[in-house]
């Protein structure tokens, strides 16, 4: 087992968020298993419970053509249980899968002669996927993690799936956290992909709803994709549809050795916990569970230099908006400090945006910016949406001018201070809860450390008014923005019911 010092006591020096500084203590017990095994551990005694959380360092990233949207499919997958949970007689359960993967590679074969899902000996074979499922669900204790977890006091009970980490969540009572490690530990050891075919169904109704037939779901996925050129950001972390309903069992199954081990995972408990005990509880738990045969390959791929505007205009029943991306470094460049007080100062009710396209010119009902840290490479957004009628050439201008009013006009030190005040106490906010420090606890892991995470509000303090004109001049270059706008199609009854924020 590696360690770091058992207990360390970190302060985390916070510039003023009010007329005096103030100081957060955080005690952080960080520990590597031999199989690696991250573990961050922060006790407080101050609660009855703890929130015990696992995530993996993958996610959409890791996929490609064929594969996209795997990490989410088993996100899915991972609560049908494994070979103790969420069956009564596994082995019974063993034919029966077995015989529905043959059916599927024969729907598969004859789908490779381009016919159609309508064909009668492809209805006949999905008929018979089902009759077996049926007779498999006899052995399947539907949702016993679920109820397992509720039934011990467990709350934030969730998981999510993103670009390069998934989350699998609880919250439990203090005298319950061994149930975490017995139910985690066995998912990482012994997953099942139980009811794979009918969950892959689910999967393409969840993608046909929030997608396909979302105005703005469509928007948001095709945006991205033109944005990114190269990165493998641009794959949707639910997967393309043909995707997905040609996933198999087989290419899950390979997924999930490639990522879903020890060495790739980390483990983070906030809350009323001991952190030696803690330690020695996972080490029986997780230990003998045996590292990636193969160590993970790290993606290479990078988004090059973007070389001219791209644009990309939707008409639909929806309501009408504005983005502006601009391309980014990936973390942990110094200058993406310098962009997060851009972000402060054009975001908001306060920010610039606001005041210029809701308050002033009454053209927009909302408005702000974005700037998003990512492992590689990162963007900054501008964005509106936009009151019926307004003029999208006008709003579009406003945005640029606004951003580039930065060269010329930056901001003043009272306009500095507010910013930095904002940041830090975002910041504060999002420590203070169990649940948020774990997050950002395991965000900092996975984009460099969690240590990083105690340097910020210094990196926030240290921006200065003049690092601002600078910085817009380097990454916000209109001649190399990529400009989404999603408008009102031309028709006498619009649904604009669907007014939602860009993330």
């Amino acid at each position: 087992m590696q360690k770091t010092p058992a207990r360390l006591l970190l302060l985390l020096p916070l510039l003023a968020l009010t007329a005096s500084s103030s100081e957060i203590d955080i005690p952080v017990h960080d520990d590597t298993l031999d199989n690696g095994l991250r573990i961050l551990i922060v006790p407080d005694t101050n609660v009855a419970v703890v929130s015990c959380r696992l995530y993996y360092f993958v996610g959409s990233m890791y996929e490609g053509p064929g594969t996209s949207g795997l990490s989410h499919m088993y996100e899915h997958i991972l609560f049908k249980g494994t070979k103790t949970l969420g069956t009564t007689n596994y082995q019974a359960e063993v034919p029966i899968m077995k015989r529905i993967d043959s059916l599927d590679a024969e729907i598969r074969r004859l789908r490779k002669k381009n016919l159609s899902e309508s064909d009668q000996r492809i209805q006949e074979y999905r008929k018979e996927i089902f009759a077996l499922l049926e007779q498999q669900r006899q052995y399947i204790k539907k949702d016993e993690i679920w109820e397992t977890y509720l039934k011990n006091g467990g709350t934030h009970l969730n998981a999510w799936t993103g670009d390069d980490m998934t989350a699998y969540i609880v919250t439990l009572p203090m005298n319950k956290v061994e149930l975490f490690y017995a139910i985690e530990s066995d998912r990482m050891s012994n997953p099942v992909l139980r009811e794979f075919y009918s969950e892959r169904d689910v999967v393409t109704e969840e993608r046909r709803m929030r997608y396909d037939n979302r105005p703005i779901g469509r928007y948001w996925e095709r945006l991205f994709a033109m944005f990114y050129t190269a990165h493998p950001y641009r794959i949707p972390t639910i997967g393309w549809m043909s995707d997905i309903r040609a996933y198999t069992r087989e290419k899950l199954r390979e997924h999930v050795k490639r990522y879903y081990t020890p060495d790739n995972a980390v483990l983070v408990l906030v809350g009323n916990i001991d952190p030696q005990k803690a330690v020695t509880d996972i080490e029986r738990y997780f230990g003998d569970i045996p590292k990636a045969e193969e160590p993970k390959e790290e993606v290479v791929t990078r988004e090059p230099p973007p070389i001219g505007e791209t644009r990309f205009t939707v008409y639909d029943k929806a309501q009408p908006r504005i983005d502006i991306m601009f391309h980014t470094p990936g973390y942990p460049d110094e200058d993406l400090y310098k962009l997060d007080v851009v972000e402060g100062v054009l975001s908001g009710r306060s920010g610039r945006l606001y005041k210029r396209l809701v308050n002033q010119e009454e053209l927009c009902t909302d408005a702000g910016a974005g700037n998003a840290y990512r492992l590689h490479n990162g963007y900054f957004h501008a964005w509106a949406t936009l009151r019926n009628g307004a003029d999208p050439k006008k709003v579009e201008g406003i945005l640029l001018e606004e951003v580039m009013g930065l060269v010329e006009r930056s901001p003043s030190r009272s306009e500095m201070e507010r910013v930095k005040n904002s940041i830090r106490k975002g910041f504060v906010t999002r420590l203070g809860s169990l649940e948020g420090l774990s997050d950002q606890l395991a965000w900092f892991e996975r984009i460099g450390s969690w240590r990083d995470m105690l340097d910020y509000p210094d990196k926030i303090a240290a921006v200065d008014p003049q690092d601002v004109p600078a910085v817009v001049q380097q990454y916000l270059k209109p001649e190399l923005k990529t400009v989404g706008r999603l408008l009102q199609e031309k028709s006498d009854t619009t649904d604009t019911s669907e007014q939602e924020e860009a993330y």
